[in-house]
Order: C-alpha cells, then sequence, then structure tokens
C-alpha cells in the first residue's frame, strides 16, 4: 500500500511553514549581530511594539523598556563583545508565528580584561509580511565571567 500523493493544498503550506521558520532563524542571526555593535535602540528595533524581554535581572515589555535594559546592560560591561547563537530548534507554531530554542555564547574584551558567557534563548518570532520582530526573548544565562575569574564547578 502507497501514501497518497500530498496535494498542492499541502505543499504550499508546508513551504510556506519553511519559510516563516527561515525567516525567523535568519533574525536571530541579526540579533547576534547586532549585539556585536550595539545601540539599544537598534536591539529594541528588533520586538515587536509589544515584546517581552524575560531574564534572570527581570521582565521587560515594550521596546522603550527593552532599550533601556540594553542602555543599562552596555553602561555596566561596555567591552567589545561577539555573540553566537547554536543548535537552534524551530518549531513552526501558527501562521505568522515561530519558535526557536537555542544556545548563546558570547567573548568580549574590555580595556583590563577578557569576558566570556553561554546560556540559552528561548524566543516566539511574529512574522508579518515576510518581517519577522521577536515577540518573546527568555535568555538564560548559565555562565557570565571573566578569564581571571574562570568558572569553576
Amino acid at each position: 500500500m502507497t501514501a497518497a500523493a500530498p496535494t498542492l493544498h499541502t505543499l504550499v503550506e508546508r513551504l510556506r511553514r519553511l519559510e516563516e521558520m527561515e525567516i525567523a532563524r535568519n533574525h536571530l542571526h541579526r540579533y547576534a549581530a547586532t549585539l556585536d555593535n550595539p545601540t539599544p535602540e537598534a536591539v529594541a528595533a528588533l520586538f515587536t511594539d509589544d515584546g517581552i524581554l524575560r531574564t534572570g535581572r527581570g521582565t521587560a515589555v515594550g521596546r522603550t523598556s527593552i532599550a533601556d535594559f540594553y542602555r543599562r546592560l552596555l553602561e555596566r560591561d561596555p567591552s567589545e563583545k561577539r555573540h553566537f547563537i547554536t543548535s537552534p530548534h524551530t518549531t513552526w507554531l501558527a501562521p505568522g508565528l515561530v519558535e526557536i530554542a537555542s544556545y548563546f555564547l558570547f567573548t568580549g574584551r574590555g580595556t583590563n580584561r577578557s569576558v566570556l558567557g553561554w546560556g540559552t534563548y528561548l524566543d516566539r518570532i511574529r512574522i508579518v509580511d515576510g518581517t519577522p520582530l521577536i515577540a518573546e526573548k527568555t535568555i538564560e544565562l548559565h555562565v557570565g565571567t571573566d578569564l581571571h575569574t574562570g568558572w569553576p564547578a
């Protein structure tokens, strides 16, 4: 017994889901690249107007609050950083909504110290007319340290 061939409608819907997943995954790359040379407003512009950012430091809702979060973060640690996103697991949730669970790591260098860290992201990306924006982002930092302190168990 052979399975029935997929209909044109089924194939078109499958293609739309795959395209939305790829658009969302590319948006995470845009987020990492923006963090490499950040301004708080540029990072916040990657979120929806009512976007939510959850971190161990609290929750920011809306672009203004998200920009303020990144402004405080950059004031505390102005070191030059590079960000890497790895092992993305992408799930299509609904038309225009994709969830991506991934790992991240960053390296940084300041005047008198080098930093590194890693953790996980959980993102929900909204896609409207082919344009992706982060609706929700949860950042769980597992390690954030400098090379002098290290990361002993």
